[in-house]
């Protein structure tokens, strides 16, 4: 089959002209012999290459993008995982502080019950007794129920004649009432807040009475520590006291809380040594 252009009033007419020998085999395009021009043709061919490569970046831009999103996606589940490992670690710890707090209180608490129960030892039974004898000798405070006893010069006017030293308190009032209180129990003995002792010094010093070397007027105030109703009955019944109380004020009466302070200054005991042996010291006292 032969081709052959012809130009016709609309265009280019594609003419077949039947061959006269054995037909050739035919190579043409299909769309060769239907009615198209060979330019448009060419245009066709010519822009398949564009499409191709338009297709290709659409779908590289496509798998980066999808490439982009799984990265933030996988990023942000690390992010979530990491959080949620920390809390759980963090929530293990405080579970364990507050099982190991509790396993402490239990020891404490069977520490303390087994301390309580356990009895005292040599020690501690020596501070007691330590203790004790600070109380006894005067070189610690003591308290408890006791009396009061208030002595004051007199108030009254002076019968004609009377003496004015009738009108004052001695050191003997002091010294007797002392006494009745400590042979009825007294525990401790304080005169105008001195504590008296085996060492302490009674003695008038005109108007006034000297108190382990401490002077004071009337009013003198002696509390004691002791059963109260022993104290008061050994005051009342005395006949001295009862003698006293018609020249004088004295007043006595019991207290649900005396408090007898320790002495001011321990005594100097230069010439005392515990046991049966002689002093060292051949010279004066200390002072």
């Amino acid at each position: 089959m032969l081709y052959s252009f012809q130009p016709g009033s609309l265009g280019v007419y594609l003419h077949v002209v039947p061959p006269t020998g054995p037909a050739p085999t035919s190579t043409a395009s299909p769309g060769q012999g239907r009615g198209f021009a060979p330019d448009a043709q060419g245009a066709r061919a010519a822009c398949g290459p564009s499409r191709a490569l338009a297709g290709v970046m659409a779908l590289l831009m496509g798998v980066l993008a999808f490439w982009f999103v799984q990265q933030w996606r996988l990023q942000n589940l690390i992010q979530q995982t990491a959080a949620a490992r920390e809390a759980a670690s963090l929530t293990q710890l405080v579970q364990a502080s507050l099982a190991q707090d509790a396993a402490l209180q239990a020891r404490l608490a069977t520490v303390r019950q087994d301390a309580a129960a356990a009895p005292s030892p040599p020690l501690q039974q020596l501070h007691q007794r330590v203790r004790a004898a600070q109380v006894h000798a005067g070189l610690a405070a003591a308290s408890g129920p006791g009396v009061t006893v208030v002595l004051r010069d007199a108030a009254r006017p002076a019968f004609p004649g009377e003496p004015a030293q009738l009108e004052l308190v001695h050191d003997q009032y002091v010294l007797h009432i002392v006494g009745l209180l400590a042979a009825a129990g007294a525990r401790a003995i304080s005169i105008a807040g001195q504590r008296y002792v085996g060492t302490t010094a009674i003695y008038c010093a005109g108007p006034t009475i000297s108190v382990n070397g401490v002077t004071t007027g009337s009013p003198f105030v002696i509390r004691a520590v002791g059963q109260p109703t022993a104290l008061l009955a050994a005051l009342a019944g005395d006949p001295d006291v009862q003698g006293w109380s018609q020249l004088v004020s004295i007043q006595f009466r019991p207290a649900p809380l005396v408090v007898v302070p320790a002495l001011s200054a321990a005594p100097v005991l230069s010439w005392l040594v515990p046991g049966g042996r002689l002093p060292t010291r051949t010279g004066p006292p200390a002072r």
